[in-house]
């Protein structure tokens, strides 16, 4: 008898391994929540936790001068995780470079209508033989 799928939240909930790393990267994000509240805008988009275990929280910044920034407002880092229930002695800013994938646009070819084949066309026909009237005259000919 074919068994019925089970819901992925159960299936990391039974198996302990994947329940550990679930509670870990909620904890995490939890605590990336409260850092970026913390921070500007433009800072809180690329910083985040990366390890929370023991007295120590570890964060990772997308660059050097982040990292810079994240260092001078350590202390108002740690007294807001600190209002949170969080029991942090220190942070420490680790730079982890993340390079986001380009996904390339693919361009789309723009078909050209008849009414804008016409005047060049004409132009074909009225310019005297030579190199630009073959081009203009292959062109009208692939287009339209």
């Amino acid at each position: 008898m074919p068994r019925t799928p089970q819901p992925i939240k159960l299936v990391v909930a039974g198996d302990a391994t994947l329940a550990a790393w679930e509670a870990r990267r909620h904890q995490e994000a939890a605590l990336t929540g409260i850092l970026t509240r913390q921070l500007p805008r433009s800072l809180a988009q690329r910083v985040r936790v990366i390890d929370a275990t023991g007295t120590e929280l570890v964060v990772a910044a997308d660059a050097g001068a982040i990292a810079a920034v994240v260092k001078q407002r350590i202390p108002d880092l740690l007294s807001a995780l600190r209002r949170e229930a969080s029991q942090f002695s220190s942070i420490r800013v680790r730079v982890q470079v993340r390079i986001d994938p380009v996904i390339p646009v693919k361009s789309q070819s723009s078909q050209i209508d008849r009414a804008s084949i016409q005047p060049l066309a004409k132009l074909a026909r009225e310019l005297p033989d030579g190199p630009l009237k073959a081009a203009l005259a292959k062109f009208v000919r692939r287009a339209g």
